[in-house]
């Protein structure tokens, strides 16, 4: 029997890895930047030096293989300042996937263009370079690729096509932390890579952000627009001086990051290598476990990805494999069986209720939902429909884990049906 009829779970009183993780050193920087008296880059600098706000964006620019990093309090302010520094504005459109979180395009909007949501690809959910071709038109002037879950979306097609078409690119890397396409960090393939360093993400800090590039100029613009209009002073700040100068080259908004959100993510970078090595262990165990599953697959990852960079594992399952029961049914099962969050994709940007333009004066004059939404996007469909994710905690731990969770995946499916569209008693995640 299911645990959600009542059942014994596959997985009961044992404990799934604890993420963020953390420990002594992680609290000595933290404790060293409290201890500062300098919590924002905006304050003078007591003891003189850099920043610590500077010193990672320069730590994660070098981890990127990137020239230059911006440190900012959101990936969503990243996108922002991104689309900013690039010139994108009123009258252009962005090119926008419709399988996302929903801030590619809420900051398209937010820059003052207009997103255009293009359907994905069925089985990774990203965009692809046939996608994006069929969806230009006269304003494009840019493409978000998002990089989704667990895989790399074709990012030598699209910067290809991009450059090809005369086109902006800005990877959305918040799920790809470290991720390497052919040896190459994705990020550094379009004009800006964009990252969110939330609490979720496989590089967390609570609440923050980052960009990095290779264009001295798009740096030195992305600087003034998180830290209204200031830019770098060109020597490291003495005791008592402020480290922020008034470049006033372009109007800025205030996203910086905090000292103290610094002194985190200075700790933690240099464990994100290790963290995606035991990752990668248990994802293999994971995989080969599966191929005994009727029915379940792993995500699709192109073979130019030398490196992975899993932020949600997603298994594909094909039609029929767990009957006709619903997906959030088949997830609500899965959660109930390991203790642990067992989801679908968020629902599609067209069908989201989180992208409502039309709520707010200043974009509702511009946004058509109609032109917007009312057409098919059944590459997005599928990927919602026949997709299962979990976070990338459940991989940070033993073997055992991975048993239980090839064991909760067959017992479920062996059972789906149980699994009835009209058992109310199964909640949806």
């Amino acid at each position: 029997m299911l645990a959600v009829h009542g059942g014994a779970p596959v997985r009961g009183g044992v404990s799934w890895p604890q993420w963020p993780q953390y420990d002594a050193d992680t609290e000595a920087e933290l404790l060293a930047a409290l201890r500062s008296s300098r919590w924002s880059v905006s304050w003078y600098s007591p003891a003189g030096g850099k920043s610590r706000e500077r010193l990672f964006g320069e730590a994660f620019a070098r981890y990127n293989g990137a020239a230059f990093g911006v440190s900012v309090d959101h990936g969503s302010s990243a996108l922002v300042i991104a689309l900013e520094a690039l010139g994108i504005g009123p009258g252009d459109e962005v090119i926008v996937p419709a399988v996302t979180w929903v801030a590619p395009a809420t900051a398209v909007l937010r820059a003052g263009a207009l997103p255009v949501l293009v359907d994905v690809d069925p089985e990774t959910g990203c965009l692809t370079a046939d996608h994006v071709y069929a969806a230009v038109s006269g304003r494009t002037r840019a493409v978000i690729a998002v990089h989704l879950a667990c895989t790399v979306a074709p990012i030598d097609e699209l910067a290809e096509l991009a450059r090809e078409m005369g086109l902006a690119l800005i990877e959305d890397c918040s799920q790809a932390h470290g991720a390497q396409w052919a040896g190459r960090a994705v990020g550094t393939f379009g004009d800006i890579g964009v990252f969110s360093l939330g609490a979720a993400k496989t590089l967390a800090a609570g609440e923050a952000g980052a960009a990095i590039t290779d264009s001295p100029e798009l740096y030195r613009r992305m600087l003034m627009l998180r830290a209204d209009s200031r830019g770098y002073s060109a020597h490291d700040p003495l005791p008592g001086e402020y480290e922020l100068v008034e470049l006033g080259e372009i109007m800025g908004g205030n996203y910086c990051m905090s000292e103290l959100t610094a002194g985190v993510l200075l700790d933690q970078l240099p464990r994100l290598d290790a963290q995606h090595a035991h990752r990668e262990s248990r994802t293999r165990q994971l995989e080969a476990g599966l191929a005994a599953i009727p029915g379940l697959t792993p995500i699709p990852v192109p073979a130019q990805v030398n490196r992975r960079a899993v932020y949600e594992y997603g298994l594909r399952f094909d039609p029929g494999t767990f009957g006709n029961a619903p997906i959030e049914r088949v997830a609500a099962a899965l959660t109930a069986e390991l203790h642990t969050r067992v989801y679908p994709p968020r629902i599609p940007l067209p069908r989201s209720n989180l992208l409502r333009p039309h709520t707010k004066p200043r974009f509702a004059a511009t946004w058509n939902t109609a032109r917007a939404t009312d057409r098919p996007f059944p590459g997005a469909d599928h990927y919602c429909d026949h997709t299962l994710l979990m976070h990338h905690s459940v991989l940070l731990g033993d073997p055992r884990d991975i048993h239980d969770i090839l064991t909760a995946l067959d017992k479920v499916r062996t059972l789906a049906h149980t699994l009835t569209p009209a058992d109310t008693s199964i909640p949806t995640t």
